[in-house]
C-alpha cells in the first residue's frame, strides 16, 4: 500500500475493501451496504440529496465516507480543471493538487450549508471550489493567485443566483464515482458564461440570467418570466438577443459553444 500514491486510487481500494459490501448505518437510506447506499443516491432527487448530506454533517461518518466516494469524481475533475491546482501539476506536484482537491471536496461534505435546498450538487462543487481556491492562492505565484481568485468570483457570481433562485433540480455538476464532469453539457456552459464575463460580451446579471434560463425548464421559465414581471414570448425574445450577441462573439473569436446554444 505504501507504493500508492495518489490519494483516490487509496480511497477506492479502502471502499472497495471496508465500505462496498459491508452494512451500515446510513442515515436517510436505513442499514444498508456502501454499495446499495450509491445506487440510492443514483437515484435521489436534490431533496433527498440535501437530506443526505445533513446525515453527514450531523456526524454520521458512514454516509460521510459515502458521499465522498460518490462525488469523488468531482475532485477529479477539479484537479484536472482548475487553474491553480493545474500549475501544481505543471510543477510536479500532481498527487498535491489531487489531495487538496479531496480534502476540500470532504470538508464541504461535513459543513454543507443546509440551509441551500436547490441546486445542492451545484452548491457542493462551488462551496468545494472555495475551499481550493483558499488552499492554493498560498502555494501560488501571486499573479497566478490573483489570476485564479479573479476566476473564482466570476463562477462564483453567475452560479450563485441559479443556486439560490432553484431554478433547476437536476444534479447539474454530479460526478459519480470514477466519472468526469469535463464536456458536460452544464460545465460547457459556465465555461462559456465565464469567458463571456471577462471579455464583456454580456454583463454580469445578463449570464446569470441567461444560466438560469438555459438550466431551467418550461415550468421554471414561465416562473422566471413572471419574477421578472415579463410575459413568456418577451422573455425568450430578451433571451434570443443574449444568444445572437453572445454567438456572434463566439463565432469571431471561434470559442466552442458548448450546450448554450
Amino acid at each position: 500500500m505504501g507504493t500508492i500514491t495518489r490519494i483516490n486510487t487509496r480511497l477506492n481500494l479502502e471502499w472497495e475493501a471496508q465500505h462496498a459490501h459491508e452494512k451500515a448505518d446510513h442515515g436517510t437510506a436505513g442499514f444498508i451496504t456502501g454499495d446499495e447506499y450509491l445506487a440510492f443516491l443514483s437515484n435521489s432527487d436534490q431533496a433527498t440529496l440535501r437530506d443526505c448530506l445533513q446525515d453527514a454533517v450531523s456526524g454520521n461518518s458512514t454516509v460521510e465516507r459515502a458521499l465522498l466516494h460518490y462525488f469523488q469524481g468531482m475532485a477529479v475533475n477539479a484537479a484536472r480543471t482548475c487553474k491553480g491546482l493545474r500549475y501544481l501539476k505543471s510543477i510536479g506536484q500532481q498527487d498535491e493538487a489531487l489531495t487538496i482537491a479531496v480534502h476540500a471536496l470532504w470538508e464541504t461534505i461535513k459543513t454543507y450549508p443546509l440551509q441551500r435546498t436547490s441546486s445542492v450538487t451545484g452548491n457542493l462543487q462551488m462551496e468545494m471550489l472555495k475551499r481550493i481556491t483558499r488552499s492554493v492562492s498560498a502555494k501560488l505565484p501571486q499573479f497566478m493567485a490573483e489570476q485564479t481568485y479573479g476566476d473564482f468570483e466570476i463562477a462564483e457570481s453567475i452560479h450563485s443566483e441559479s443556486c439560490t433562485n432553484a431554478t433547476t433540480e437536476a444534479h447539474l455538476m454530479e460526478c459519480r464515482p470514477h466519472e468526469e464532469s469535463i464536456g458536460s453539457p452544464w460545465i460547457e456552459v459556465m465555461r462559456v458564461l465565464e469567458w463571456s464575463v471577462k471579455t464583456h460580451i454580456l454583463s454580469v446579471s445578463e449570464a446569470k440570467l441567461l444560466g438560469q434560463y438555459t438550466s431551467a425548464t418550461t415550468k421554471e421559465r414561465h416562473k422566471l418570466a413572471d419574477e421578472m414581471a415579463m410575459s413568456s414570448s418577451e422573455l425568450s425574445d430578451k433571451i434570443s438577443v443574449l444568444k445572437r450577441r453572445l454567438a456572434r462573439r463566439l463565432a469571431s473569436a471561434g470559442v466552442e459553444r458548448g450546450s448554450l446554444m
